[in-house]
């Protein structure tokens, strides 16, 4: 709460030229009164704000503004962080629903054609977040790689240090799905060392990660 507000109109009229660094003659001159009834506010105004002296008052009210100032950031934040939320949701939303019509398109009719959500392929890969192996269709890794990333973009945008915690956090279980998802495809999941490599054995590992599934009939275990 700004401490002023506690203050009359004239005594807040007497603060704000005092911050701009006016003298009682100037304060004075600017609200057309006498230098004595500038001291006689700035008294009132010391009891009110308890403090003793012009340097006292100044470092008061700067710390006040600069806290309202904080206060105002994190509503911000707070702010973006939703609309960020929202935004993220429409799209969730939005991809599910392509997803889904691309399936009735071409006439998926049983379990295993239906690609898992966003928040099951979340919930399948925390449930699994240690099994190498066994196999993970595209929908499964790539929804949660795109969870994985999302988050930890939200939590560096509030602080690097939850971002990388996140993100250490998350380490086993993306690396078992990545595992999974380069078994579906035929290959050993010692491929997932690429990722020692700078830039480039990401690009290497993303395509690898999206090739299509090994046909159930070519089920071949990968020479690990």
């Amino acid at each position: 709460m700004d401490p002023i507000n506690g203050l009359s109109n004239r005594e807040q009229d007497v603060v704000k030229l005092l911050m701009e660094g006016k003298s009682n003659k100037l304060i004075a001159s600017a609200l057309y009164i006498t230098e004595n009834t500038v001291e006689f506010h700035l008294k009132n105004i010391y009891s009110k704000l308890q403090v003793n002296s012009r340097t006292e008052l100044i470092i008061k009210l700067g710390n006040s503004v600069v806290a309202d100032k904080n206060e105002i950031d994190e509503t911000k934040n707070n702010r973006i962080l939703a609309n960020w939320f929202s935004s993220l949701k429409k799209a969730i939303s939005g991809i599910s629903k392509e997803l889904k019509m691309e399936n009735v398109i071409n006439g998926a009719t049983n379990n295993e054609d239906i690609p898992m959500t966003f928040f099951e392929s979340i919930l399948v890969c925390f449930k699994k977040y240690a099994e190498f192996n066994g196999r993970a269709s595209r929908p499964e890794f790539w929804w949660f790689a795109l969870f994985i990333t999302l988050v930890t973009s939200a939590l560096v945008y509030i602080s690097e240090t939850l971002g990388s915690v996140f993100l250490i956090a998350t380490l086993l279980p993306l690396l078992a799905v990545g595992t999974r998802r380069l078994r579906d495809t035929g290959k050993s999941g010692w491929w997932q060392l690429f990722l020692l490599v700078p830039v480039g054995g990401l690009v290497i590992l993303g395509f690898l990660w999206a090739e299509p599934t090994l046909s159930p009939q070519l089920d071949v275990t990968p020479t690990e």
